[in-house]
């Protein structure tokens, strides 16, 4: 079994809006800070629907419970990117999706030409 790697008890996090399906999301990243105080690679990511515990709201947020865990657990983030639904145009088919998406076009300089 793989071990998950513990969280810092001080990150980073930073705060973006999204709009996806005509309903507004907030996508928080938390991000690990390297002893050189840069930013290291996301390491959790929240997810919440404009309108607080709605259905949407709680699959959201879930859905980003279960992202933070696969990369904690050491999942790249481009097979996250890669295994969600998309639509026709190649556009992400979620919230969630979009996140992804986000993951994989800020990672780190090193972990980036990884990919």
């Amino acid at each position: 079994m793989t071990h998950r790697i513990r969280l810092a008890d001080r990150r980073a996090h930073e705060t973006i809006a999204i709009e996806h399906g005509n309903q507004r999301y907030k996508v928080g990243l938390g991000r690990e800070l390297r002893t050189d105080r840069t930013l290291g690679p996301i390491v959790e990511v929240f997810l919440n629907a404009q309108k607080v515990n709605s259905s949407l709201d709680v699959l959201a947020n879930d859905g980003a419970i279960l992202l933070s865990l696969a990369l904690q657990y050491g999942c790249p983030p481009e097979i996250i990117r890669h295994a969600m639904k998309r639509n026709p145009d190649g556009s992400p088919a979620s919230p969630l999706g979009v996140a992804a998406n986000f993951l994989v076009e800020n990672l780190p300089p090193t972990e980036a030409d990884n990919v």
